[in-house]
C-alpha cells in the first residue's frame, strides 16, 4: 500500500505504485507517474508531465519535472522521463524539455546525482553515471553511460560526454569529450585509465587505445581530420578505438575537445 505522509500534498490524478513512500512536506502534481519502490524522503517537489521508474530515492529538497529555464520555451506539453534505481541527493534538480528541442528530458538508470547537481532541459543522460556536488549540465547535453562529472564542473549546452569519460572538479566543458577521455582544467588530459581498469577491460585493448589516442590527438602529422580519416580506413577491431572514432565522426556543433597545446 502507498505510504503518504499526512503533511504531503499528492494530486488525486497522480499515479503512484502501491509501495511508493512519500515523506512529509512533499508535493506531487497531477501528471506525475511514480514506479514501484520509489521513495521521497521529504520536501520533494515532483511536477509536470513526469514519469519516474522504480527503486528511485529522492533525498530532501530534490525537485523533478518543473518547467525548464529557457526564455523562448512556450510549450506546455514538455516531459521528463526517469529510469530505475537512481539516487537523487539533496537539492538536485531536473527540468522538463523545451519546444526548442524535442520537448523531453531523459535520465536513465542506476545514476548517482549528488548534492546540488542539475540536469537541464532536453538533456539525455544514460546509465551508471555519477554527477558530483553542484555539477551542472546545460540544455541539450548528452551524457553516455558510466561517465563521471566532478564537483562544480559545468558542461556547455549541446555538448556530448562520451562513455566512461571523467570530468575533473571545477572544469568547464565547452566541447565534446571522447569516450574514455579525462578532462582537467587545461582540456583533454588523456584517458580514464583507472575507469577502464575498474571496468575490467583487457589490458591489451587499453594499450592499443593509448597508442591510438597519441596518434589521433598528439601527433604533429597533418591535421586532426586527416588523422581521423586515416585511422578509420585502418579499420581497427578494437571496440574501444571503434567507439572513439565513431564519436569523433559525429561531433556536436561545439566540436571535439582536444589537449591543450603547450
Amino acid at each position: 500500500m502507498t505510504k503518504i505522509h499526512p503533511l504531503s500534498i499528492v494530486d488525486s490524478k497522480a499515479e503512484l505504485a502501491d509501495d511508493v513512500e512519500v515523506g512529509p512536506f512533499c508535493t506531487i502534481g497531477p501528471q506525475v507517474k511514480i514506479g514501484a519502490g520509489t521513495r521521497l524522503m521529504s520536501h520533494n517537489v515532483i511536477d509536470g508531465d513526469t514519469e519516474i521508474g522504480s527503486g528511485n530515492t529522492l533525498y530532501p529538497f530534490a525537485s523533478l519535472g518543473l518547467p525548464c529555464q529557457h526564455k523562448r520555451n512556450k510549450a506546455t506539453d514538455t516531459k521528463l522521463v526517469v529510469g530505475n534505481d537512481n539516487i537523487f541527493r539533496e537539492h538536485f534538480t531536473a527540468h522538463t524539455g523545451s519546444d526548442v528541442d524535442k520537448k523531453i528530458t531523459i535520465i536513465g538508470s542506476r545514476n548517482w546525482f549528488l548534492v546540488g547537481s542539475h540536469v537541464a532541459h532536453d538533456c539525455i543522460v544514460g546509465d551508471d553515471i555519477v554527477m558530483s556536488n553542484n555539477a551542472g549540465l546545460a540544455g541539450h547535453v548528452i551524457v553516455e553511460n558510466r561517465a563521471i562529472i566532478g564537483a562544480m564542473a559545468g558542461v556547455l549546452q549541446f555538448t556530448r560526454i562520451g562513455e566512461g569519460a571523467m570530468i575533473g572538479g571545477m572544469c568547464g566543458v565547452p566541447k565534446d569529450v571522447i569516450p574514455f577521455g579525462i578532462v582537467m582544467k587545461d582540456g583533454l588530459a588523456g584517458l580514464n585509465l583507472v575507469g577502464l581498469q575498474r571496468a575490467g577491460v583487457d589490458k591489451a585493448l587499453v594499450m592499443e587505445l593509448q597508442k591510438a589516442f597519441k596518434e589521433l590527438f598528439l601527433s604533429e602529422e597533418g591535421v586532426f581530420g586527416d588523422r581521423l580519416a586515416k585511422m578509420i580506413t585502418e579499420n581497427s577491431q578494437n571496440p574501444l578505438i571503434q567507439k572513439v572514432l565513431a564519436f569523433c565522426q559525429n561531433p556536436s556543433k561545439n566540436g571535439i575537445l582536444h589537449p591543450e597545446r603547450k
